[in-house]
């Protein structure tokens, strides 16, 4: 399927896009709120593989130590910290997230951003119980997952129709 985006322009895109988010999270519970998950299923339908790829550039970026993470943070000690889980899930997100379909109607499409957004908190959430910590703290990150997945079911409506 013909993807909305180029493909280099996509894979451009979603790194620019995850790094200039940085600045933007939320600091509540054990992970911040941030608008990557957002961003990053985005990056899956409307750029498809190199989209992820994006993805894989921005974590590559985050390992070398410039600070692209939420709170404005990099490396691998970060990277390593109670989010891990949640940075092992985006990769994994945006090919899920290449699913999209733009004929597809908008309720294929909102199922597949929350089916995306859950499996982010599920390994997420996996990985912050595995290790000890609080996984049910993560119920208040619920809320926003399900307004980032009718944003990015809004946008891709609005992306398939052009």
């Amino acid at each position: 399927m013909r993807r909305p985006l180029p493909p280099l322009i996509g894979g451009v895109l979603a790194t620019a896009a995850l790094c200039a988010a940085a600045p933007l999270a939320l600091p509540v519970g054990p992970v911040p709120v941030t608008l990557q998950s957002l961003i990053v299923c985005l990056a899956g339908a409307l750029a498809g593989g190199t989209g992820v790829l994006g993805v894989l550039g921005w974590l590559g970026l985050a390992a070398a130590g410039l600070p692209v993470l939420a709170g404005m943070k990099g490396g691998l000690a970060v990277m390593a910290g109670s989010s891990a889980g949640f940075l092992i899930g985006l990769p994994l997100a945006a090919v899920l997230a290449m699913r999209w379909q733009p004929s597809g109607g908008w309720r294929p499409t909102l199922l597949l951003m929350l089916a995306a957004h859950g499996l982010l908190l599920l390994i997420g959430g996996s990985v912050i119980a595995w290790r000890g910590g609080d996984a049910a703290a993560l119920a208040m990150l619920l809320p926003g997952a399900g307004v980032k997945a009718v944003v990015a079911s809004l946008i891709l409506g609005w992306a398939g129709r052009r």
